[in-house]
């Protein structure tokens, strides 16, 4: 306003216009009335009508006036330097609000001058109301968002804090559709939709790139379309998903939780819409709050669980600690039942009075050794029980099975069937069981291998020691309930293909031993209960002495030895060499010399692999001692019987035995050149046959014969020329 034109507006007030001028002093309490109040006096000032207008959403608008020179006001907005001025217009710089009347109407410059002070009271006007709305609205937008922040804060879990953050999104924003995604790897996955008809929305995985959400995962800053189907900056990847949900614009942001991209959330919208600035605004500081929520509920899920967990450890370690007491309980009552020597009688009683179940004991072929409640347990183990340790699915039939060990021998195996007792319970106490049973049978085998040791002992005694100490073994053999008594042979034998055996199995040493004792406890005990009690090993040499045992018992004893080790390792193969019958333990040196004659035939004749020693013949001569060459003894078996037999009956028998190999075998000339009748000589046969067992129609008892009249006939020359008999 010019100087002159301020000195005009008193005038102009006195001249009888004070309504304008008053106005303008006061302070406009409302744009629409404050509008109409201008527009009316204005056009009592000037004389013709006046229109207010308002620069609003890229337009002018009439505020108040009939409307008249609206067409003439800058259609690029405000004007921002010089007054928009002309006739007909007053519009300030700076002022969003314009005065228009007929351009024909001529106004004085004073006039003008109020007029655009009225301009620039009524942008005073506008612009409080805007702030106003401003205000109204940021609290409106601040009310609205503590009370999303207020449930989300509330939420309790993950999944209630994602479904709590889609709905009040999807209200804040007014839209249709509002979807939480959260990032797992490279894909963010929608964990939570409100509003979708398509099911496929509630699943959508995105990678980077991809859609709205892709984008925001790729960029990490918020990203929108106002037309989802014809934007050119999002892929196509979920065009037709968009067009079955009719989706018309969307708006996405990033979660961040601590600067860390966690997930997208966005809203869709189904008409035609544009989301401003401030709904994006309002649409981060609301994603801010959810990722504060996302996190609370996360941990509250967290504490939640390591709670659970907890109690689930406090109930799971106090059940576990009955459990142990009661083992230990257990195990001591079953430590003591060993120590006071209790067998496994005892130990499977103690193990049914303290688990209320049923508890077998079964050797290793099988059989039940000792049992208790044994309603569902049979004499052998049964085959449904399978693998130490395996479990039924079917609570009436599970089982408990655990191996028993001695010596490092597997040497049976404990079965547990269930009653009152529970499964953990079960579970623990299985193996303590197994362990005291070993015990038990390490005590017995303890106690056997002392017995063992002193029957050892009176074994090497009697075979190497001197008189004496054969009589003093004697002794101590009555003393260990072995009776040496009647007829006595030693048993002599080795394990072939130990070595091999060993190599093709991979065997170590120890491997080597356990066998080797194994086959020394089946010629000590065999399942039909015979056995030889005095027995020993030496490598792979076996000694032992029989009782009372003819030729063929010492045959089939040896044949059923070996059988037993054949039926556990058929590769395996034993020979035997057995010597004569002795009636005194002071002859059994000797009996060892021919048991291992006996054994040396076996390995070099082979056969049955089982020798007698006064089966040999001749050919324990042969194999014999060079110092000792045994020929006493070979012409006492053959010739003896016949000798005492002539001198008690004034018999013939060595006479006519020898008649008959003069006369080649031939009965008919032995008996003429005898002067005896030919069944008289068949007669003598016979008797020969029953007294030395020889059979005279087979060549090697000929031999036999043959070989032993002739050392008797050179001792008897021998002892008549005065020369001690070789």
């Amino acid at each position: 306003m010019t100087p002159a034109e301020s000195r005009q507006l008193p005038a102009l007030a006195v001249a009888g216009h004070p309504g304008l001028p008053t106005l303008l002093g006061s302070m406009p309490a409302d744009l629409a009335a404050a509008s109409g109040d201008v527009a009316a006096l204005a056009s009592l000032l000037i004389g013709t009508p006046v229109t207010v207008a308002a620069w609003a959403d890229g337009g002018w608008r009439a505020l108040a006036g009939a409307g008249t020179g609206l067409a003439g006001l800058p259609r690029a907005g405000p004007p921002t330097h010089r007054a928009a001025e002309r006739r007909g217009l007053v519009a300030p710089p700076g002022t969003a609000v314009a005065l228009c009347w007929d351009p024909a109407t001529d106004v004085d410059p004073g006039t003008r001058c109020m007029l655009r002070q009225a301009c620039v009271w009524l942008s005073l006007a506008q612009a409080g109301r805007s702030a106003t709305g401003r205000v109204e609205d940021a609290d409106a937008e601040a009310e609205a968002v503590r009370e999303v922040v207020a449930q989300l804060l509330t939420a309790r879990d993950v999944d209630q804090a994602l479904h709590t953050i889609a709905e009040r999104t999807l209200r804040l924003l007014e839209s249709d559709i509002c979807g939480v995604m959260l990032r797992e790897d490279d894909v963010v996955r929608m964990r939570a939709c409100v509003g979708n008809r398509v099911t496929e929305t509630a699943r959508l995985r995105m990678h980077r790139g991809q859609g709205v959400a892709g984008l925001v995962f790729l960029t990490g800053e918020p990203a929108k379309v106002d037309s989802y189907l014809e934007d050119e900056t999002i892929s196509h990847d979920f065009m037709s998903l968009a067009a079955k949900e009719e989706t018309r614009s969307a708006l996405a942001v990033p979660l961040r939780l601590h600067g860390e991209f966690v997930g997208v959330l966005e809203v869709w919208r189904r008409r035609t819409s544009i989301f401003t600035e401030r709904d994006v605004r309002r649409m981060v500081t609301l994603a801010d709050f959810a990722a504060v929520a996302i996190d609370n509920a996360r941990l509250h899920d967290e504490q939640a669980a390591a709670t659970a967990d907890a109690e689930r450890a406090r109930d799971a370690l106090q059940h576990q600690v009955a459990v142990l007491g009661r083992s230990s309980r257990l195990q001591q009552d079953l430590l003591t039942t060993v120590v006071e020597g209790g067998g496994l009688p005892s130990i499977v009683r103690t193990v049914a009075s303290e688990l209320d179940c049923e508890v077998g004991v079964y050797g290793p072929d099988g059989t039940l050794l000792a049992s208790h409640s044994g309603r569902r347990l049979v004499s052998a183990l049964p085959a449904t029980v399978g693998r130490p340790g395996r479990r039924r699915r079917n609570a009436a039939d599970r089982s408990w099975v655990r191996p028993v060990y001695a010596d490092g021998d597997q040497v049976g195996q404990v079965v547990l069937l269930p009653g009152g007792g529970s499964d953990e319970i079960m579970e623990a106490t299985a193996g303590q069981v197994a362990m005291a049973c070993s015990l038990a049978l390490l005590r017995e085998r303890a106690a056997s291998r002392a017995r063992a040791e002193a029957t050892e002992q009176v074994l090497w005694d009697l075979l190497q020691g001197p008189v004496e100490h054969r009589l003093a073994a004697r002794a101590r053999a009555q003393q260990l309930g072995v009776a040496l008594t009647g007829s006595l042979r030693v048993v002599h034998g080795r394990i072939e293909d130990v070595e091999t055996l060993a190599a093709d199995h991979g065997w170590d040493t120890s491997g080597t031993e356990r066998l080797r004792r194994k086959v020394l406890r089946t010629v000590r005990t065999l399942d039909d209960g015979r056995g030889l009690a005095l027995a020993s090993l030496r490598g792979d040499l076996l000694v032992a002495i029989a009782s009372d045992v003819g030729r063929g018992e010492a045959k089939d004893l040896v044949n059923a030895f070996s059988a037993a080790v054949r039926t556990e390792w058929p590769d395996l193969r034993m020979t035997w060499g057995i010597s004569r019958e002795h009636s005194d333990v002071v002859d059994l040196p000797g009996a060892w010399n021919e048991a291992r004659t006996a054994l040396s035939a076996a390995r070099r004749l082979g056969g049955e692999n089982a020798f007698l020693y006064e089966e040999l013949g001749i050919v324990r001569l042969l194999l014999g001692s060079g110092d000792d060459p045994d020929l006493q003894t070979f012409i006492d078996d053959v010739t003896g019987p016949l000798v005492a037999y002539d001198r008690d009956n004034d018999g013939a028998l060595i006479r006519t035995l020898r008649a008959f190999f003069d006369a080649d075998c031939s009965q008919r000339v032995a008996a003429e050149r005898l002067f005896v009748h030919h069944k008289t000589l068949r007669y003598r046969l016979e008797r020969i046959r029953q007294l030395t067992g020889l059979d005279l129609s087979r060549h090697e008892d000929r031999m036999r014969a043959d070989f032993a009249l002739r050392l008797l006939q050179v001792n008897q020359t021998a002892t008549d020329d005065g020369e001690q008999p070789g």
